[in-house]
C-alpha cells in the first residue's frame, strides 16, 4: 500500500470536488432562476460521477501498489 499516493489522491479528490460543488450550487441556484435549463446541473452530474469514478481507481491503484 502507497500510504502517500493514497493521501495525495484523497486530498486531490477532496480539493476538486468542494470546487465542483460550488459549481454545481451555483448551477442549481442559476436554474431555480430561470437563467440556465436543465442540462447544465444534469451535466454537472454527469461530469462529477465521471471524477468520482477516476478517483476511486486511483485510490484503489494507490492502496494496491
Amino acid at each position: 500500500m502507497n500510504l502517500s499516493a493514497l493521501i495525495a489522491v484523497v486530498v486531490f479528490a477532496s480539493v476538486v470536488l468542494v470546487i465542483f460543488g460550488a459549481l454545481y450550487i451555483g448551477a442549481s441556484r442559476s436554474q431555480a432562476r430561470g437563467e440556465i435549463g436543465p442540462e447544465g446541473t444534469r451535466l454537472l452530474r454527469w461530469a462529477l460521477l465521471g471524477h468520482l469514478t477516476l478517483y476511486i481507481l486511483l485510490a484503489i491503484t494507490a492502496f494496491l501498489t
